[in-house]
C-alpha cells in the first residue's frame, strides 16, 4: 500500500535574482564559510560544493555573489528533486498539481495536444480553487463534488473572457475532475470512488448553432483572397480539411498520379480519401511544397514554421494560427463575419455533401464508424468522390488564373 508520494511542483519556482540577495543586509552568520583554498563553499547531502573564490579586497561583494549563486542552486535543485509528501497529508491543490504532472508527461510524448493540455490545466485549477486549496484530500467527498457540479452547471463567469462559460465548456470541465479522481484511484491516492461519479458529467447540453457561409459569400471570398489563401479555401471545402489539417499535410499523403489525398486526420486519426477538383491540383503544384521529402509538410510559412503551432513558453500556453489570421483579414476586407471563421468553410462544405449524399457525411468529416460497423462495414470512397464532384459545381470557384 503507498503511504507516501513523490511530488514535484509545478510550475518551476523563480531563481532569486542579484537584486533580491544584495537589498538584503548581510546575515549576522553566514550560510557559506571560506576553505583553505580561499573559495566560498557549503556542504550539501554529505558533498562539499564551491560557489565563487573569495576576494581579499572585497569580501563582502565577493560572498554576496558566491550566495546568490547558492541560492541560485537551492532553487534549481528544489525544482528537479522531488518532494516527498505522505497520502495522508495531500491536499486537493497537491492531487491537482500531480495530476497535471502527469498530463504534462503525456504532452510532451506528444499523446495529448497542448491545447488540450491546457483545457485541462484551466479546468484542474478551476476544481482546486472552487473547493479550497488546503482541503485534506482524504476529506474529499460526493458533497464537494455535487457542490462544483452545481457551480459550474450555473455557467460561471470566465476570467479570461469576462463571459459566461457555454455549456460545452461546463461538461468539458465536469469530464476532466471525473478523470482527474479516476486517475486518483488508480494511483491509490483516493481510497474508494465517489458514489455519484458515474453520471457526474451526464448534461443536456443545447443543439450546437452550425455558422455556415452561404454560395453567394463563398464566391465573394474567394475572389477577394490572395492565391496562397484561396489554396487554403479549396483544401476546406474540397477536402473538409481544417487549419490543423492544412498545417499538418504531408508531401506523401498527396497523390499526384490519382489526383487524391489520403491521409489520417489529424483530430481523430481516422483513415480519409479525396478526390481533388482540378483547381485544387493546379494550386497545389504552384503555393504547395511538393519537391521535398515524403514527410515534409506542404505548407510552411515564411519563416519556416508549422503554420498552426501549439508551445508553452514560461509555463505560458501559445498557440500561433497563420491561416485563420489570413482568413480573418480577409473576411474584414470583404465585411463577411457573423461568428465565422476559417473552419466554417469545413462545416458549410460538409452540410452541402449531406444534401447531396448523406451516407457520406462522417467519411467526408473523417468522423469514425460506430459499433460494429467500423470492423466489419468497408467505406464506400468511389460514393464519396461522387459527392465531392458534385461539389464542386455546386461551388463553382473555377477562374482562369491557373489554367
Amino acid at each position: 500500500m503507498i503511504t507516501a508520494y513523490r511530488l514535484i511542483f509545478w510550475p518551476e519556482a523563480d531563481p532569486v535574482t542579484a537584486r533580491q540577495i544584495r537589498k538584503n543586509p548581510m546575515p549576522a552568520k553566514r550560510v557559506l564559510t571560506k576553505s583553505s583554498d580561499m573559495r566560498w563553499r557549503k556542504q550539501i547531502d554529505g558533498k562539499m560544493r564551491y560557489f565563487g573564490s573569495v576576494n581579499p579586497k572585497s569580501v563582502n561583494r565577493s560572498y554576496k555573489d558566491a550566495e546568490l549563486r547558492y541560492f541560485n542552486f537551492l532553487a534549481e535543485r528544489e525544482v528537479k528533486q522531488p518532494v516527498e509528501i505522505k497520502v495522508a497529508k495531500l491536499t486537493v491543490e497537491d492531487f491537482g498539481e500531480k495530476y497535471l504532472q502527469s498530463c504534462y508527461t503525456r504532452y510532451e510524448r506528444g499523446d495529448i495536444s497542448a491545447t488540450w493540455f491546457e483545457k485541462i490545466r484551466i479546468s484542474v485549477c478551476h476544481f482546486v480553487d472552487y473547493l479550497q486549496t488546503d482541503l485534506p484530500l482524504t476529506k474529499l467527498n460526493e458533497m464537494h463534488l455535487d457542490d462544483y457540479r452545481n457551480h459550474t452547471l450555473a455557467l460561471p463567469i470566465s476570467a479570461a473572457t469576462d463571459k459566461s462559460i457555454s455549456a460545452w465548456t461546463a461538461k468539458s470541465r465536469l469530464d476532466i475532475v471525473k478523470l482527474m479522481v479516476k486517475w486518483g484511484y488508480q494511483m491509490a491516492l483516493i481510497e474508494t470512488l465517489p458514489r455519484n461519479l458515474d453520471g457526474y458529467a451526464k448534461i443536456t447540453i443545447p443543439e450546437p448553432i452550425v455558422n455556415r457561409f452561404s454560395r453567394e459569400e463563398i464566391n465573394t471570398l474567394y475572389s477577394a483572397a490572395s492565391e496562397r489563401t484561396k489554396m487554403f479555401m479549396l483544401l476546406g471545402l474540397n477536402c473538409g480539411m481544417g487549419q490543423a489539417d492544412i498545417s499538418s499535410l504531408r508531401i506523401s499523403e498527396i497523390q499526384m498520379s490519382k489526383k487524391r489525398i489520403v491521409r489520417k486526420r489529424t483530430k481523430t486519426g481516422v483513415h480519409c480519401e479525396f478526390t481533388l477538383w482540378d483547381r485544387t491540383i493546379e494550386m497545389l503544384k504552384i503555393h504547395g511544397n511538393l519537391d521535398g521529402k515524403p514527410g515534409d509538410r506542404v505548407f510552411l510559412s515564411k519563416s519556416g514554421h508549422p503554420l498552426v503551432r501549439e508551445y508553452f513558453v514560461d509555463d505560458k500556453f501559445k498557440r500561433t494560427d497563420a491561416i485563420r489570421s489570413a482568413f480573418f483579414r480577409l473576411m474584414k476586407k470583404t465585411k463577411i463575419s457573423n461568428h465565422r471563421g476559417f473552419y466554417s468553410l469545413r462545416k458549410t462544405a460538409a452540410s452541402e455533401i449531406e444534401i447531396i449524399d448523406s451516407a457520406v457525411t462522417e467519411m467526408f468529416l473523417g468522423h469514425s464508424e460506430k459499433g460494429l460497423k467500423r470492423h466489419y462495414a468497408e467505406r464506400d470512397w468511389a460514393r464519396l468522390d461522387m459527392a465531392i464532384m458534385e461539389l464542386r459545381q455546386r461551388f463553382d470557384l473555377d477562374d482562369d488564373e491557373c489554367e
